[in-house]
């Protein structure tokens, strides 16, 4: 009888547990829905079409051309003439030298590389924006919490100023305090549940779908430092991993052939030639002649040597040169970018361990300072402006907490994907902090 009681309570509990979203969830719908990373796996699909447009250049050419034409011919001292002339024609063109075509082969697969940088680089940019996203809205969740207890704290204030007025102990002084804080305290509500309700959209700009709830951190969260715990060894993984990096050292390697392939436009090219072409002509003009057809069949190889393009070719080279040294500075500010942001990630980590553990000891001290205060205020030795100032600084700290908490997991996706190391597994591991 009582398993009959309980059980619609459990499949209730289960129902809500299985409405509420995690991490990983969220960020799997993301990878479906998210149209900021679908287009980048659009451009994907379009650039790699590089390397097959640039090996046709030395594939062979096969063309077909067929003509029909009609005749008309008046002639004075005979009869006229009306027929109709047929050709056919198939012309084979191989290139076997041509320098630029085969430079042109390198640069693609160069740009192919770059388009499979800038789609893991799109992934990782999606897992820190599904991240951000999910903890803003878990922020103003606990935000609103926050708010909500804290206005139920000082109701209760409000309440015991308002007796001890009414019997003579205490002025009217203590009612207007408490007044004045619980009305602050609720438009600061009234702003945070807007602010969550912003956050909540804003994560159903990438998701596509607004979940019912979402899964809080475990309490409590444990930070753990960066492996391997060395500033300069993140560093240096950034500038050998770093898509941002690999990007920029494909760009410039592109324009270093580039310099090549114009360059090779004085080279002569060569290319062979065959062709099958067959002709129908009807009867001729002249009398008990009979038309004919032809097959005809070449076959032969063409050089062809640029002498003078009118200075065309020099101001390319030029042109590549200029682009080859912007690509080469290129590279330089995107490793020490790389660097900067890899330090300031690492730093930001580091700092928010200590920082997590100093919130979390002062959340103590500042509940400790709250219950003193409070029994001061029963003994005669503080206020009632006392109890309300220590319940300020208590849930301004448990705000302060939270929020280095959500800010530490999201600096070690950062640094992850600064060094171009973050994958799916980091963000499963991230997803083992959730819990109720």
């Amino acid at each position: 009888m009582k398993m009959s009681r309980l059980a619609p309570g459990l499949l209730l509990a289960f129902a809500g547990a299985a409405q509420a979203a995690d991490l990983l969830s969220i960020y799997r719908d993301a990878m479906v829905s998210d149209p900021v990373y679908q287009s980048a796996r659009a451009q994907y699909q379009a650039s790699i079409e590089a390397l097959p447009q640039a090996r046709s250049g030395y594939l062979p050419l096969v063309g077909f051309e067929a003509s029909v034409f009609h005749n008309d011919i008046n002639r004075d001292i005979a009869s006229d003439l009306h027929y109709n002339t047929q050709s056919y024609v198939v012309t084979l063109s191989q290139p076997i030298f041509r320098l630029q075509n085969w430079i042109a082969i390198d640069q693609a697969q160069q740009q192919v590389f770059q388009a499979q940088a800038n789609l893991a680089s799109a992934q990782q940019d999606l897992a820190t924006r599904v991240a951000q996203a999910y903890f803003d809205v878990l922020l103003a969740q606990d935000n609103v919490t926050l708010s909500q207890a804290q206005m139920s704290a000082i109701s209760e204030q409000l309440a015991q100023a308002k007796r001890n007025f009414e019997v003579g102990t205490a002025t009217i002084v203590d009612t207007l305090d408490a007044q004045a804080r619980y009305d602050q305290t609720s438009a600061q509500l009234i702003a945070n549940q807007a602010d969550l309700e912003v956050k909540r959209r804003a994560l159903q700009l990438i998701v596509g779908k607004l979940p019912d709830a979402l899964i809080p951190l475990k309490e409590p969260l444990k930070p753990v430092t960066p492996a391997p715990n060395d500033i300069e060894a993140w560093v240096h993984a950034a500038d050998e991993s770093s898509f941002s990096v690999a990007i920029a050292k494909a760009n410039l390697k592109i324009a270093e052939e580039e310099v090549r392939r114009q360059k090779a436009g004085h080279l002569p090219t060569l290319d062979l030639i065959a062709n099958v072409g067959r002709g129908v002509s009807p009867q001729t003009a002249v009398p008990n002649v009979l038309g004919s057809t032809s097959n005809t069949g070449t076959v032969g190889l063409t050089l062809a040597i640029p002498l003078y393009s009118g200075g065309l070719i020099q101001s390319r080279v030029r042109q590549a040169l200029a682009n080859r040294d912007r690509a080469q500075q290129d590279l330089e500010t995107t490793q020490r970018s790389v660097a900067q942001t890899v330090r300031a990630d690492f730093l930001n980590v580091t700092s928010g361990i200590a920082q997590v553990a100093a919130l979390e000891q002062a959340v103590v001290s500042t509940q400790s300072q709250l219950d003193s205060t409070v029994l001061g205020r029963d003994v005669g030795v503080r206020t009632s402006v006392d109890v309300l100032n220590a319940q300020q600084q208590v849930y301004q700290t448990r705000r302060d907490l939270q929020q280095a908490r959500y800010n530490f997991l999201l600096n070690t996706l950062r640094l992850k994907s600064a060094t171009g190391t973050l994958t799916d597994a980091d963000v499963e591991k991230l997803n083992l902090t959730l819990g109720r």
